[in-house]
């Protein structure tokens, strides 16, 4: 099992970097969210029918 270490260390680094990117993204995505600003819901003026 000693010869595979290097293998085992280079997967967590793999993983590390791809869950850093992906926060970063996601952290972004928010970012935009937050500084755009929220499109007013029209009112219905009419009641709903059920049928």
């Amino acid at each position: 099992m000693p010869a595979n270490w290097g293998y085992v260390i280079a997967a967590y680094g793999i993983a590390a970097v791809a869950l850093f990117g992906y926060w970063r993204h996601l952290a972004r995505r928010a970012r935009a969210l937050t500084a755009r600003p929220r499109a007013a819901v029209p009112q219905r003026t009419t009641p709903r029918t059920t049928s």
